[in-house]
């Protein structure tokens, strides 16, 4: 336990997952005191279907060494297991990765450029007053003049401070599948992405370094979950007969409902923020995203007395992020609402499917995709609107 009130530090950043950590890093980098609590201790288990996109690696910029499970050449699109098409991908696509060692990988990263971190040290509550914010915690109460949330899709501090109803969000369940030997051998490097995983959603195969993570979403949430994932997997024979199998389930924030990502030196990042597309579920690169955006209205604006009126970083994102996550929820809402015509329509298309895969390795914006989908769909089933980004979970 530390003594209340010790020090004051620069910033404050609550949650060291991927936004966390790659954000303390970026401010410890500009000569910032950073501490980072979190309430579990370094490594921890964390559910997630562990796929990084290359637009994410080109984001974080240096060598994953042996947090990288596979390199992901490839991309399988199919709808139930049948007409799939196989796009390969140069360079490379993405990578898979356990979230417990890359999480500790990033988080190692800060703490060696200079930010301290604070394990098992919840957030409890906070204060802000005219050039700081006092924040309880609970090992003691802690000083700063910035208060920075990257404490995930349940956020402690977004719940505490901006309103529990701020972000919607959705289920996705998971299963980490260890086969046989040779199975993963003979799958490959390649991604899978079936599009008729349950209903109004899709499955995913991704291959890791001794086990497969299988999942299925839906941008419209649902029920029966495991029941789909059942289904979903009954239809590949790599999954078959498997060693062991263990099933976790988690949520997918991916509207924040006013648009509100900071409130006076209060701001919130990544999944804390609901800053996850609606197409594949993908969070990991907005929330890098949002923590070099974080980090270059920082540079701007400093952390005086400015930063608290400024409102940078929230006219970054709606300018850089909010647009694309647009984007993702119509594309997500034409696609999954009629998912066979849309397979036969746009990924038996192979002016359009090459656009999927790079959807997925960060080579295609979804605004340019979205374009080629809706030129792509037969004009009768465009809805007639847009729909809000991220959807409504049912």
């Amino acid at each position: 336990m530390f003594v209340d009130g010790e020090g004051m530090t620069d910033v404050l950043i609550v949650g060291a997952g991927p936004a966390g950590s790659h954000l303390a890093y970026l401010l410890a980098e500009q000569g910032l005191q950073v501490t980072i609590i979190d309430k579990q201790a370094f490594p921890r288990a964390k559910v997630c279907g562990g796929g990084l996109s290359r637009k994410a690696m080109n984001l974080l910029d240096f060598d994953l060494g042996p947090a990288m499970h596979q390199e992901i050449g490839g991309a399988i699109l199919n709808y139930r297991n049948r007409d799939a098409i196989i796009k390969e991908i140069e360079p490379m696509a993405a990578c898979t990765v356990v979230r417990s060692e890359f999480d500790k990988l990033l988080l190692d990263r800060a703490c060696a450029k200079g930010a301290r971190f604070l394990a098992e040290t919840a957030f409890i509550d906070a204060t802000e007053s005219a050039d700081a914010v006092s924040v309880v915690t609970s090992q003691g109460t802690l000083r700063c003049r910035l208060l920075l949330a990257a404490d995930g899709a349940a956020s402690a501090v977004r719940n505490k401070l901006f309103g529990k109803d701020l972000v919607a969000y959705v289920p996705a369940l998971e299963a980490m599948v260890w086969p046989a030997e040779g199975v993963l051998e003979r799958f490959g490097a390649r991604a899978l992405f079936d599009f008729d995983g349950m209903p109004r959603g899709y499955g995913w195969i991704f291959p890791k370094r001794d086990h497969f993570n299988v999942g299925v979403y839906s941008p419209f949430g649902g029920t029966a979950l495991r029941q789909h994932l059942d289904r979903f997997t009954a239809a590949y024979a790599s999954l078959q007969q498997p060693l062991r199998v263990e099933y976790q389930g988690y949520i997918i924030p991916l509207k924040n409902r006013r648009n509100v990502f900071q409130r006076g030196r209060v701001w919130l990042l990544g999944d804390a923020a609901g800053l996850a597309e609606a197409l594949f579920g993908e969070g990991i690169y907005f929330a890098l995203k949002s923590a070099t955006i974080a980090a270059r209205a920082i540079a701007a604006d400093g952390i005086g007395a400015s930063v608290a009126d400024s409102g940078l970083y929230s006219r970054l994102l709606r300018r850089e992020l909010l647009p694309e996550l647009r984007a993702a929820a119509w594309m997500a809402r034409l696609i999954y609402r009629f998912p066979k015509l849309a397979f036969s329509h746009l990924v038996l298309n192979q002016h359009i499917n090459h656009d999927f895969a790079g959807l997925i390795s960060g080579q295609m914006g979804y605004r340019h995709c979205l374009f080629k989908t809706a030129v792509g769909f037969p004009r009768w089933l465009l809805p007639s609107k847009a729909p809000e980004s991220g959807g409504n979970p049912s």
